[in-house]
């Protein structure tokens, strides 16, 4: 986190305020700031996601929203397309949702009826559509159905905030954490000021609320918003050319090693943090990259690497964490695991 999040949080914590008050501030003053037409703080991503979710589902109805995840009578179908099933896609079945998946804007105007409730969309997948993403948008306004996104990894640069929401997506999610520096267990919710306030409804501080154990705590609130400030005046090009120079130092020391292939990369459609992708020859190096991220976890220092679900399973070496003389370190430990698993 930024040090101005934590001495804003710290503040905080030493004074009283009522959380419904606070919300509200903290939700105009993020949605001046990042251009949207209303915002609000959820406890992570995957709060805003469920919380999004239940507010296209019931739109304010009050007797609706009582019954979650009963969704008898309301409607419950969330189009997404087939290829964005990802990891946190169940989120948007918690609230009682039905996913129906599609291709083509064809399989679109077939699958819209009265019980679709929303439309889904998965910022982060470079994969090629069989719809581009303005057509898509397009279809959902063309219906007059909700759109969602989930734009978590897209950040850094926070630029990329106010492109998503000029696209015309009705919501637009955001962690906390990553990218923006602000607690980790908050997030954003940002767009249409009828459906932001209608997740507000299902959330905490509302007593029956369908989300009331989704809380975010008061210090969550300022700290978030301070994330935000913080990160729109932050030199964001300075810190991409911190991290480009530690991934090629970090690449110049492994292109040494017999047996590696070793590649620079920037990230095409999530956050601009280049990492190096390390391979290396099975017949002289009997490692896997699974067995790899367990020898650097363990050892001494203990060393994390990207999760290989996110890295299609090979080794990714990022350098946002890194402080001066890390990537050194980072870089002897792979050699010395690779050569003491070097076939002989």
């Amino acid at each position: 986190m930024w040090p101005e999040v934590i001495e804003a949080m710290d503040y905080a914590i030493k004074h009283k305020i009522r959380v419904s008050e606070l919300h509200d501030a903290v939700g105009k003053r993020l949605a001046k700031l990042l251009g949207a037409e209303s915002a609000m703080v959820s406890a992570g991503a995957t709060s805003a996601i469920m919380l999004g979710t239940a507010a296209c589902m019931t739109m304010g109805d009050k007797v609706n929203m009582e019954r979650l995840p009963n969704t008898d009578g309301v409607p419950n179908e969330v189009i997404i397309l087939k290829n964005h099933r990802y990891l946190y896609d169940r989120s948007i079945k918690a609230p009682g949702a039905r996913l129906v998946e599609v291709e083509t804007e064809e399989d679109i105007r077939a699958a819209i009826n009265n019980k679709t409730a929303m439309m889904f969309y998965l910022l982060n997948r470079p994969q090629e559509q069989k719809i581009e993403l303005g057509e898509y948008i397009a279809l959902a306004q063309e219906f007059n159905i909700p759109s969602f996104c989930d734009a978590v990894t897209t950040v850094p640069p926070i630029s990329n905030i106010f492109n998503t929401l000029n696209t015309g997506f009705d919501l637009v999610c955001y962690s906390g954490g990553k990218g923006l520096r602000g607690p980790y267990s908050a997030g954003l919710l940002l767009g249409r000021a009828d459906l932001i306030s209608f997740a507000r409804l299902h959330g905490s501080p509302n007593h029956r609320a369908y989300g009331r154990s989704m809380k975010v705590a008061p210090e969550e609130y300022l700290g978030m918003l301070v994330a935000v400030e913080t990160s729109l005046r932050f030199d964001e090009d300075a810190e991409y050319e911190r991290q480009r120079n530690a991934v090629d130092t970090m690449a110049h020391r492994l292109k040494q090693v017999p047996g590696l292939i070793v590649e620079t990369k920037i990230p095409a459609a999530e956050a601009r943090e280049p990492y190096v992708e390390v391979r290396w020859d099975s017949d002289l190096y009997k490692i896997t990259p699974a067995e790899m991220k367990k020898e650097l976890r363990e050892g001494f220092p203990s060393i994390e690497v990207r999760a290989l679900f996110l890295s299609d399973g090979e080794l990714h070496l990022t350098a946002v964490m890194l402080k001066p003389g890390e990537p050194e370190v980072v870089t002897n430990r792979v050699i010395e695991i690779l050569e003491n698993n070097a076939s002989h």
